[in-house]
């Protein structure tokens, strides 16, 4: 029998007293127990509608995030595969301590690389770690502050997104593609395929509260590609020429010139200059040519491609070393083609050798190429094929490229 029905039968028996002891902490027993539960579950459904409003916020913001960085890279036309490496290309930037750089892009007409970076939560945010962006600020049309384009001094780092995982996880890239930074973290990693064109890009963020007994994680996985090719001489509707993965190819008829304007390398500090010897391919044919002077070539079809061939070492001078660095593998990172309006690499020459601006004197204005919009200019590397050697200097060979209509 129930204690709501036993109330009644005492009180029946009894209707001439007034409540007994044992009615009254009975009584009171029960509303004791009602109100706990009732307490209980008024505790309980706060719990999940905040759980339920956390778990909301960290899918919106990851989400938005993650479409931030896509929409940037989009613009973009390299992401690097070695981020800690290509910190060099920013020399105005800081890295915070305790911060890993994950993503570092080149975007046309920028001076310096835009880079984003994990770092552990500080002040107001939400931790374990955030992300942060540095680079130029947007105006109110989400573009590209003009002010800030040329002067990469000013930018500022910004928090993107906070409640970042800090878990330490390499990731599992798939083959031909490498993780950015291998010391990245489960928050905020990514892997690079080998032409640094597409970025697959993981972004887990976790929130947690005393009540819910066990954190919350979100992660979102997208894919990204650097959509921005080199593509220059516009004079119509159809450009004089295109350079896409280091390939020069014709659209339309026209006149194309190769020169050697110089470079250096050296056999060791201080050593023996090594000979560089340059070879030009028309539609992958080897064309002859003495670069002791220009290639002029008139009159080349609509369809025609162009690749460039620089090769060190003759095989008699320091100790037979050679290396042979040509565009026709666009996976190379040894070789750079630069445009009108491209920042200078930011490469310190090995040995005290000449600078990359010491061989483009006439083609520089406030660190960046200044060429006309039908020129292009390669930047060879035919020492090393690490990107963090000190003999990196890409000045080894450089060549310039003139592409004018044949009419």
């Amino acid at each position: 029998m129930t204690l709501s029905k036993l109330l009644p039968i005492i009180k029946n028996n009894n209707r001439n007293t007034g409540a007994t002891l044992i009615e009254i902490l009975l009584g009171s027993a029960l509303m004791s127990f009602v109100v706990s539960m009732a307490g209980w579950g008024l505790v309980h459904i706060l719990s999940l509608e905040q759980k339920a409003s956390a778990k909301s916020t960290i899918q919106f913001n990851s989400n938005r995030a993650l479409e931030f960085i896509t929409e940037e890279i989009k613009q973009g036309r390299r992401i690097e595969s070695d981020a800690v490496a290509a910190l060099s290309e920013a020399p105005d930037f800081t890295l915070p301590n305790g911060a890993e750089p994950i993503i570092v892009l080149q975007v046309p007409d920028l001076p310096q690389r835009i880079i984003y970076y994990i770092k552990p939560a500080e002040n107001v945010w939400k931790g374990p770690h955030v992300i942060e962006r540095w680079g130029p600020s947007f105006n109110n049309e989400g573009q590209y502050d003009l002010a800030e384009i040329n002067n990469p001094q000013n930018w500022q780092s910004q928090v993107l997104i906070d409640s970042i995982d800090n878990t330490g996880k390499t990731p599992d890239c798939s083959p031909g593609w490498q993780p950015s930074n291998i010391n990245s973290t489960e928050g905020f990693n990514a892997c690079v395929n080998s032409e640094e064109k597409l970025v697959k890009l993981t972004l887990a963020t976790t929130v947690d509260n005393k009540t819910w007994h066990k954190e919350m994680n979100y992660q979102v996985e997208t894919m990204a590609f650097a959509r921005s090719n080199i593509t220059q001489g516009f004079t119509g509707p159809t450009p004089i020429f295109s350079i896409n993965n280091n390939k020069l190819t014709l659209p339309k008829p026209a006149n194309v010139r190769f020169e050697v304007l110089g470079g250096e390398i050296t056999c060791g500090a201080g050593g023996v200059d090594i000979p560089v010897k340059t070879n030009l391919y028309i539609n992958e044919n080897k064309q002859t040519w003495d670069t002791n002077s220009a290639l002029t070539l008139d009159n080349q079809a609509a369809g025609t491609t162009f690749d460039v061939e620089s090769i060190s070492g003759n095989g008699s001078i320091c100790g037979g070393a050679g290396m042979t660095v040509s565009t026709t593998d666009m996976n190379t990172p040894q070789v750079e083609v630069l445009v009108n309006g491209d920042p200078i690499p930011n490469i310190k020459p090995f040995a005290n050798q000449n600078t990359i601006e010491s061989f483009l004197q006439k083609y520089i204005e406030n660190g960046k190429i200044k060429i006309a919009d039908n020129e292009a200019i390669y930047l060879f590397e035919l020492g090393t094929t690490n990107k963090k050697s000190s003999a990196f200097d890409l000045q080894d060979n450089v060549v310039l490229a003139t592409v004018e209509p044949s009419n």
